[in-house]
């Protein structure tokens, strides 16, 4: 009987023991799947940022940098006036400003645009231009102004309402990048819109997405128009773009000045 009863015990514990081996096979397994789909969404990810974005774009000295959507292309900065005695001046004219409407962006430091097409109130379309800006306050806090910096935005948005008509809507913060799942770094962004802004006719939006670093400020502006045929591929890479804008937090070097020309770099950023 004692005999029996430590077959059965026997028995019992092997066939537990198997059934325990099953189950943690079984979950082992279902965390390899896991990962596996997990990496493949990665990677997936890695190489829509890769399809989506232009390459890096870099202020010298790593004051700032950025992707944008890859319809969009590089406005050419300005370049110094040297004059007959070496002396370097800036330009009086910038062609990276909006020659479409009376604005002048403080603080450019990068412009680019984009052809995009949009419909006509009669149903048929036209091609419309979309811009998207880089602004920063980097260089205000090495002058007299440093101690008003902080209202570079408040500043900004007094400019753009009083050259647009049109005041800011639909003020709030949000995390960019947006999106599930979300493999960039989510930073805190505070964001308004002028919309309805006439432009030769055609309605235009702009939207503002300002960030600050310690003292710095960095703004994206974005001007699209507002009856784009397909806006969803647009859309879709400005939380990507957000999503690759680094700036320095150190303000200015006493006795620094404004040098160098931002660059695109030679190869897409690494995430």
């Amino acid at each position: 009987m004692f005999d029996s009863i430590a077959l059965y015990a026997k028995s019992w514990r092997t066939l537990a023991g198997m059934l325990l081996l099953s189950v943690v096979g079984g979950c082992g397994y279902a965390q390899y799947e896991s990962r596996l789909k997990e990496t493949k969404q990665y990677y997936a990810y890695l190489d829509r940022i890769e399809q989506s974005l232009a390459p890096k774009w870099i202020v010298p000295g790593g004051l700032m940098e950025l992707r944008v959507p890859n319809q969009f292309i590089l406005i050419p900065p300005p370049q110094p006036i040297v004059n007959e005695n070496g002396t370097v001046e800036e330009p009086t004219i910038d062609p990276r400003q909006p020659d479409y409407v009376n604005l002048r962006f403080p603080e450019l430091f990068g412009a680019w645009e984009g052809k995009f097409t949009a419909a006509r109130p009669d149903g048929s379309s036209e091609d419309r231009k979309g811009y998207i800006y880089a602004l920063c306050n980097y260089w205000n806090l090495s002058g007299d102004r440093a101690v008003d910096a902080g209202k570079f935005v408040e500043e900004l948005k007094t400019i753009m309402s009083q050259s647009l008509l049109v005041d800011p809507t639909d003020e709030h913060v949000e995390l960019q990048p947006t999106g599930i799942p979300v493999y960039q770094q989510q930073q805190s962004f505070d964001v308004c819109a002028f919309k309805g802004v006439e432009i030769d006719g055609a309605k235009y939006t702009f939207e503002v997405y300002s960030r600050a670093n310690g003292s710095v400020i960095a703004v994206i502006v974005v001007a699209l128009p507002e009856a784009m045929d397909s806006p969803q591929r647009v859309t879709e890479r400005i939380p990507m773009m957000l999503g690759t804008l680094q700036f320095t937090k150190d303000p200015p070097r006493l006795g620094a000045e404004k040098s160098g020309t931002p660059q695109p770099a030679a190869a897409p950023a690494g995430f």
